[in-house]
């Protein structure tokens, strides 16, 4: 790492979303840069550095909390427009605060993101994407997937493509009212950037962050083709905004993340060369917003951000030494204002404390919370954000939860708890002062739904409590797949459930929803039907949903996951008082399909653990010894591969009993099928014991071919 930067503190403002704050250009070399800020308290604020001291040039009335802000002008100059968007509206400001425009786009829900380019504004509620030309609808289509982000671009001046980053994983680029171009990510794109070529922003280059911490590179061919260059495949956590900006000589790469890492990377001019880390800062809470400027000081380039409690500051490249060689003057009266914005928050939380104490008026917390699915692990992680420090995290599930390792500082206990009256897992996470995010990892057992309650408590006084609900899916630890992704199943390798009865497609949908993770927004119909497919992370094994209107098929190799299934549905459809035709067919191969998948992981897995126990010993040993030199070679390689091996077993902890638990629930569900004897999970265990400690595949096998010849 090259690059030394030194925080500067500005200001903060309420509770920010992503991509709030951005830098107004400059008006000339001699001057610094404005940055505009708006928060979920409805305010915009425009602030400038006047005399060495940042001042507020404007500020706007609070009203419905901001979403987006974005810049515009006239397609090749300098945008010095702003513009924001709360609720389904749109509202354009000068650069000295002055409204220029207000426009309802008559969308039902919520803008989630807009775009600006010349006279034309693309803007987005969930899974709807609108184009307006000098406020008159131009075009619209219905993704029928969340949409995440948006970016307009034009294709020699004429043509104007959206590019649209949506949650099944999926960048689409639409021109016109024509089908889109559909181009597949590894995992969910989070952030769209387009890159800086010179003083102005690409055409055709934009900048891809995703869920899983990745950053690529997308091209845009023309108006049909597209693809994407990895530049950073390095996990991480979620990306949350990006930015180019030449720091120094060479374009860099701004990154700000979901857990408060601040990153710089050099941006590489050939594809074939990965790009450096030179600069790392960690704020301790989730990054909305960055951008690169000159801020501060003329002559310096800093990076400007900003975080979801509302607090921005900067990363400036003048040193630590210049900055403490200030006058003393321009530091007692920088002293002053810092002591009347503290006095001013004092008497703030006084009054909100008096405010509080009316149970009539309880105060509402702003929680940041999210829970993503990691396939690599079969888990969620569980993020949950305040604006204000946190105290307690109360975790409450009426379904079997597994609560995994996670470094996060605080401290968990649990409490005793009653399955019988709903409570099967009461736990607690204690953080540290000034604690304001925590992360955990959770693992449901499948064919087990359930809610997960989550009660958030804070450190100031009188303490203030936010109720989070979560639902657990009856099949949670499935992912989906897409048409592009190998997923077909031989007729004679999966079971199959086919339900018939007076159903809509809107309905059948709303019942998977209780099964499945991650449906779409909208069901979208081929030929009539809907197709979705899904696979374990935990097995590997492939489940096909097709349905239409009074017609329902799943195709599965796991015989568990068809009977999930049928409970599920039929109990949805008893409710509803609509009568079913079920029709079961099981195919005696999945069996061996199914061990197939999950003996190499478990015997793997062993192998893992007899490893690490090994190393446990050599090191008991090694500490009477002074070298490794008498240990045979495969001893000492162990050794090298320690960390890798420990880092493997701390993602699961408990897979090998989770596999073994497959496994058995696997037989359990097998005799049910068959219409055998039923046999609890405690007795198939006991049955299984034998055959699972060999780990011999045959052995296992042979337990289910025993029973179904008897």
């Amino acid at each position: 790492m090259s690059l030394v930067l030194s925080r500067v503190d500005y200001v903060t403002v309420g509770v920010t979303s992503r991509g709030s704050t951005k830098i107004l250009p400059a008006t000339d070399s001699k001057s610094t840069q404005k940055f505009v800020v708006g928060d979920h308290d409805g305010i915009l604020y425009i602030y400038g550095i006047k005399k060495g001291e940042l001042q507020l040039i404007f500020k706007s009335l609070p009203g419905p909390k901001i979403e987006k802000t974005v810049l515009g002008g006239t397609i090749d100059t300098p945008k010095d427009k702003i513009f924001v968007a709360y609720g389904n509206s749109v509202k354009g400001f000068t650069k000295k605060g002055k409204m220029f425009l207000e426009f309802d786009t008559s969308l039902v829900d919520s803008i989630t993101t807009i775009y600006v380019l010349g006279s034309d504004l693309a803007a987005c509620s969930r899974d709807l994407y609108h184009r307006y030309q000098n406020c008159k609808d131009t075009d619209s289509y219905l993704v029928g997937e969340i949409i995440i982000d948006v970016i307009l671009v034009t294709i020699d001046h004429s043509s104007v493509l959206a590019i649209l980053a949506c949650s099944d994983r999926a960048i689409r680029v639409l021109s016109g009212t024509r089908k889109p171009t559909v181009l597949r990510l590894p995992s969910v794109p989070t952030v769209l950037a387009l890159c800086r070529e010179g003083e102005r922003e690409s055409h055709d280059r934009i900048l891809v962050g995703t869920q899983d911490g990745k950053i690529g590179l997308l091209k845009i061919l023309s108006d049909t083709t597209c693809r994407v260059t990895w530049l950073i495949n390095s996990y991480g956590s979620e990306i949350t905004s990006l930015h180019t900006y030449e720091l120094d000589d060479n374009l860099d790469i701004l990154v700000g993340r979901q857990d408060g890492t601040i990153e710089v990377f050099n941006f590489p001019h050939d594809d074939e060369i990965n790009p450096s880390l030179r600069y790392q800062y960690i704020a301790g809470e989730s990054i909305t917003s960055i951008e690169g400027g000159i801020i501060g000081t003329v002559g310096h380039t800093e990076i400007l951000v900003t975080t979801y409690s509302g607090r921005i500051f900067g990363l400036t490249t003048r040193s630590p030494g210049s900055l403490a060689a200030d006058s003393k003057e321009e530091t007692i009266n920088r002293l002053k204002t810092e002591i009347q914005e503290l006095e001013a928050k004092l008497i703030e939380d006084k009054e909100l404390e008096n405010y509080a104490l009316d149970n009539l008026t309880p105060l509402i917390l702003s929680v940041n919370y999210r829970m993503i699915q990691d396939r690599e692990t079969a888990s969620y992680l569980l993020s949950i954000e305040l604006d204000t420090p946190i105290d307690n995290v109360l975790i409450q599930s009426d379904t079997p939860i597994e609560l995994l390792n996670e470094s996060n500082n605080a401290v968990l206990s649990f409490s005793t708890c009653n399955p019988y009256e709903g409570n099967f897992v009461l736990a607690t996470y204690r953080c540290q002062v000034n604690t304001s995010q925590l992360e955990t990892r959770i693992r449901s057992i499948e064919g087990q739904p359930g809610t997960l309650q989550i009660y958030v408590t804070t450190q100031i006084q009188p303490k203030c409590c936010r109720k989070i609900k979560i639902p657990i899916h009856a099949l949670s630890l499935h992912a989906r797949l897409h048409e592009e992704e190998q997923s077909e199943l031989s007729g004679d390798l999966c079971n199959e459930l086919r339900l018939v009865g007076n159903f809509t497609v809107s309905e059948i949908q709303a019942w998977l929803s209780f099964a499945l993770p991650d449906l779409p927004e909208r069901p979208v119909l081929q030929d009539h039907e809907v197709v979705l497919k899904y696979v374990s992370s935990l097995t590997g094994s492939i489940l096909i949903c097709k349905y239409k209107k009074g017609v329902a098929t799943f195709l599965a190799e796991n015989i568990s996951t068809v009977l999930i299934l049928r409970d599920l549905l039929t109990k949805e459809a008893t409710k509803r008082k609509i009568k079913l035709d079920v029709f079961f067919n099981i195919e005696d191969g999945t069996i061996v399909r199914m061990l197939d998948l999950i003996v190499p992981k478990f015997n793997s897995t062993y192998q893992l653990i007899e490893k690490l126990k090994i190393i446990d010993a050599l090191q008991e040993w090694d500490l009477k010894i002074d070298s490794r030199e008498n240990l045979s070679t495969y001893y000492q390689e162990l050794l090298k591969e320690e960390d890798s091996i420990r880092a493997k077993l701390s993602k699961n902890p408990t897979i090998l009993q989770i596999i073994q638990a497959v496994i058995t629930d696997i037989y359990v569900d097998w005799n049910r099928a068959k219409g055998f004897q039923r046999i609890t999970s405690k007795a198939a265990s006991e049955k299984l014991k034998d055959a699972l400690e060999s780990r011999d595949f045959q052995k296992i096998l042979q337990m289910f071919i025993e029973k179904h010849n008897n």
